[in-house]
């Protein structure tokens, strides 16, 4: 993988995902109610991709990759909401909420390596090290409380 890949295809998306629950938390502390929350991060996320797709152009889309979007855009918003109601109803901390949702790894890894056959080009025994690795720390960190 080289550095430019690493860099746009984790560090910074890493960054910001965490920055992203410490403003969850920052917006909820300030008052923010889950609704308000959900529909003022939505509305960003829609302006900003409706902006990209104006400048950048590209082919219209069929149905079906449309489909499968809104269904992404879907489960994100549950994880999203369940994410609010940990921190701002259950009074979860930041640091408990984030690293037992970045378990979604395991998801998209048994999930990507079944549907899409990327188990294929996967060194096994280092997905299930990381397996073990991941389960270990949100198991570790779910009992810091």
């Amino acid at each position: 993988m080289t550095p430019s890949a690493l860099l746009i295809g984790g560090l910074i998306p890493a960054i910001c995902l965490g920055l992203g629950t410490v403003l969850m938390r920052a917006s909820l502390g300030a008052g923010a109610s889950i609704p308000l929350y959900l529909a003022v991060v939505g509305s960003v996320v829609g302006l900003i991709g409706w902006s990209m797709l104006l400048w950048t152009g590209g082919p219209t889309p069929s149905l079906r990759p449309i489909l499968f979007a809104a269904t992404m855009g879907a489960t994100w918003a549950m994880a999203i909401a369940c994410m609010a109601y940990g921190i701002g109803v259950l009074k979860l901390p930041v640091s408990i909420i984030a690293p037992l949702t970045n378990s979604n790894a395991l998801v998209a890894v048994i999930v990507g390596a079944g549907v899409f056959a990327e188990w294929r080009s996967l060194n096994l025994s280092l997905v299930a090290l990381g397996t073990v690795l991941i389960c270990a720390g949100a198991t570790v960190i779910s009992f810091s409380r």
